[in-house]
């Protein structure tokens, strides 16, 4: 199935060219049936819808951010943005590598990265005190169910892909957290 296909199994993916018909039921499939969201998900060959998914999830967390933090947190969204950008590519890399190297499946860097958007949605709710460890598991899980339903691998191979990307967030983000703690 193309990129540009918009359904697949009575199921909507995001396009960047139809934002509004298409962001409400992406989201609303990813919370109620994120196996067959994943299951069926088109192949890509472009970062484009990705990356605008991505975008408003970032924006969104940002503005969600406000309150717990200051307004000097929207002005640094667009560094925020472009850092959880690069991350994301690095991360669709290495899953990428992971994939050809632990299980023999070919991933591409496109595919992984629009899986990393899609399982980002939870981060939405990151930077609420609290909900941010809830926020990174739901990430997790969504990352992990895609490599399993997507790319059709046993759940053990899909943890043994994500436990370096997880570990490593959770050093980097818990001493972040522990920086912003210390502020306060």
């Amino acid at each position: 199935m193309s990129d540009t296909a918009t359904q697949s199994n009575t199921i909507t993916y995001f396009q960047s060219n139809n934002p509004g018909h298409t962001l409400i039921p992406v989201v609303k499939a990813l919370i109620t049936r994120p196996r067959e969201f994943f299951a069926g998900m088109p192949v890509t060959g472009f970062y484009g819808n990705s990356l605008f998914f991505a975008s408003i999830i970032i924006a969104g967390l940002s503005l969600l951010s406000v309150p717990d933090y200051s307004l000097g947190m929207l002005l640094m969204m667009p560094l925020l943005w472009g850092a959880i950008l690069i991350g994301m590519w690095i991360l669709a890399g290495y899953i990428s590598w992971a994939m050809k190297a632990f299980t023999g499946t070919r991933l591409t860097q496109a595919n992984a990265f629009q899986l990393s958007s899609y399982a980002m949605l939870p981060m939405l709710f990151v930077g609420l005190f609290w909900f941010g460890i809830a926020a990174f598991l739901g990430s997790v899980y969504l990352f992990w169910l895609g490599l399993v339903a997507h790319c059709r691998i046993s759940a053990g191979r899909a943890a043994a892909v994500l436990i370096i990307p997880v570990l490593l967030v959770a050093i980097l983000g818990g001493g972040t957290v522990f920086s912003l703690a210390q502020l306060h």
